[in-house]
């Protein structure tokens, strides 16, 4: 069935929320731990949850408020209750999402269950796992997830939508006409002819776009008939990356190349080396985000790195914190810190 999307709101499933929600009933000392999802204040304001839920059924501790509803999941026939809360001043919770089958107080969410494909794996410094809840137009409320690193070049989406991808919780007030079909738990959204993306453009993408144009003859031409060049706008959709990770392992490095060190570099003004992050494998083709696909290196070994002639990179041949590698011809060597290359022999063992 089709629907329109009027407001949505998303979690990044954080370890704590994902770890405990779970447990099984008994696990810990007193009972099996929290069993709410939580949204900080700081990304949806309680005015944004009056907004999204309407008026409070009832009030809790401190007069803060409750919102008793019915609920759908996309892909499943059921119309189940939910409650949302604000639960202490910092955070609104989803409440009671534990599994009914480890806690007597469980009432986990349709689409949130194992039964129904819901990962009973996560690890939040690797994957990243969204939850969701969709308001209609018509008042209706759709719960949904996702777990993807990147947006799939298949999947339909907007500018609007990718901030599902880059924040870790948030309200989407739809300005545009998004649908969704209530059948599909994949990826539900599509859009009218006129605002529909099919495929979002990764850095290296626009990179090679750039530099790929030779614009030469056409500025000799201008140039010799004296006319004024044409300003056109080009826009270009870039996928954003996971910040943290570009800033946790240029703090680890302190800047430094994996293959360089502190040559091929420069210090900023600040004193602080210049690095950039480099995806062993690209976000484009099916490059996981994560700490294990990135190392750091400078500027000119990046460039090498995506234009050069770089030999296989493969992982399982590193020997003692190092791996060979060659470019152009000439022999290098990539180096892990242990605990970055903890991360990697993580993820070759998955």
């Amino acid at each position: 069935m089709e629907k329109r999307v009027e407001s949505i709101v998303f979690r990044r499933m954080t370890y704590a929320d994902y770890r405990h929600i779970n447990k099984v009933g008994g696990e810990e000392q007193g009972g099996g731990g929290q069993s709410y999802i939580d949204f900080p204040i700081a990304n949806i304001g309680l005015q944004e949850w009056y907004s999204f839920l309407g008026d409070h059924t009832s009030t809790g501790a401190g007069n803060r408020p409750k919102w008793d509803f019915k609920i759908q999941s996309l892909g499943i026939a059921v119309n189940e209750d939910i409650r949302i809360y604000q639960r202490r001043p910092a955070s609104v919770s989803i409440a009671s999402q534990k599994l009914p089958e480890h806690s007597r107080g469980g009432k986990r969410i349709a689409s949130w269950h194992p039964n129904n494909s819901f990962p009973l794996d996560y690890n939040p410094d690797s994957d990243n796992l969204v939850i969701y809840i969709i308001k209609t137009t018509d008042g209706e409320y759709w719960a949904g997830w996702f777990l993807k690193n990147d947006i799939p070049k298949n999947w339909n989406f907007n500018d609007e939508l990718k901030v599902l991808f880059e924040e870790e919780s948030g309200k989407i007030d739809v300005q545009t006409k998004v649908l969704f079909d209530t059948e599909n738990k994949d990826w539900p959204f599509y859009f009218d002819a006129q605002t529909i993306v099919n495929q979002i453009k990764t850095d290296e993408d626009v990179e090679e776009d750039l530099l790929n144009q030779d614009t030469s003859p056409k500025l000799v031409e201008l140039d010799d008939e004296g006319v004024e060049p044409e300003l056109k706008e080009r826009i270009f959709k870039i996928r954003k990356r996971n910040n943290k990770i570009v800033k946790e392992l240029k703090k680890l490095y302190g800047g430094k190349c994996q293959i360089t060190g502190e040559t091929m570099t420069f210090k900023k003004k600040n004193g602080e080396l210049y690095s950039e992050v480099h995806h062993l494998i690209p976000l484009g083709e099916s490059g996981s985000d994560s700490y294990a696909n990135a190392i750091v290196i400078s500027p000119l070994i990046h460039r090498m790195l995506h234009y050069a002639d770089v030999s296989e990179i493969d992982l399982n041949n590193i020997v003692d914190n190092k791996l060979k590698i060659t470019i152009n011809g000439d022999e290098y060597e990539i180096t892990w810190l242990p605990q970055h290359l903890e991360t990697v022999q993580k993820s070759l063992e998955d």
